[in-house]
């Protein structure tokens, strides 16, 4: 038997506006002492032994009171906070957020984390903890645009950590190198395993556009992983991409590369 849906339809007109006058105040005091929630960090990273300004984007960030980690030798410090532009999508806001903060971390020297979680913290309570990443030694390079295709691919050097975002819904960031016969590389995106709204897609292709390898989910995550021997030398492009053409602030990645492992 189809289950029955009761309507405001049913229900008397009087009744249908004490109910709702009723919900308003109620909801609104939830609304009002939610705790914060984070949804993205900007960069996505930070180096043990330095003070690095992180921008973190979220709902009620406005009302933080302290920015917290939770890897005890790790220092967090509220510097600003403030609300974005309002309007848009209910559904994108949930994802980007609608208020930003500033903060400044300083990461211990020798630290072994790959990753350090965090929250922030208000008077209705602290977030669920998000995720920082810890640099490695690879030297980062920023993304940059436009490198939306072959002829715009941004050049870099296997071994490098790139630090960039898909900004825009159905953006392509694309990357080239030089390659070695029988030389063996590989390509690791960080992004939704640590709180980034992307769910990223990798392809490695030749200077001729023949597709070499593609992934889109690696061991388990959402995240993307490649890694094979170069059948002849020649210059390759790697194609990063949103598997639901997606993009935004919130769209953020840490591309790792490196040969010979």
């Amino acid at each position: 038997m189809p289950r029955r849906v009761r309507t405001w339809a049913a229900v008397p007109a009087g009744l249908a506006l004490a109910l709702a006058a009723a919900a308003t105040p109620a909801q609104q005091t939830a609304e009002k002492k939610a705790p914060p929630r984070i949804t993205a960090v900007t960069p996505l990273a930070a180096r043990p032994g330095a003070t690095t300004k992180i921008t973190v984007r979220g709902l009620k960030l406005d009302a933080a009171t302290a920015i917290r980690f939770h890897e005890p030798k790790t220092v967090g410090k509220l510097l600003s906070k403030a609300r974005l532009p309002g309007g848009g999508d209910p559904k994108e806001i949930a994802v980007v957020g609608d208020t930003k903060l500033e903060a400044e971390v300083t990461l211990p020297p020798g630290i072994t984390h790959r990753a350090v979680p965090f929250s922030v913290v208000s008077d209705a309570g602290e977030s669920p903890p998000h995720w920082l990443l810890v640099e490695g030694d690879a030297p980062v390079v920023k993304e940059q645009e436009p490198n939306d295709g072959f002829r715009q691919a941004q050049a870099i050097q296997l071994g490098q950590t790139v630090d960039g975002s898909v900004s825009r819904p159905q953006d392509v960031d694309v990357f080239r190198f030089d390659g070695r016969a029988g030389e063996r590389v590989g390509f690791e995106v960080r992004a939704a395993r640590y709180g980034s709204a992307l769910d990223p897609t990798l392809t490695l292709s030749d200077a001729a556009g023949r597709t070499l390898a593609s992934n889109d989910d690696h061991d388990g995550t959402a995240d993307s992983r490649v890694e094979l021997t170069l059948p002849s030398a020649g210059t390759f492009y790697l194609t990063l991409l949103d598997a639901h053409d997606s993009g935004g602030v919130a769209h953020v990645y840490r591309l790792e590369t490196w040969r010979g492992k």
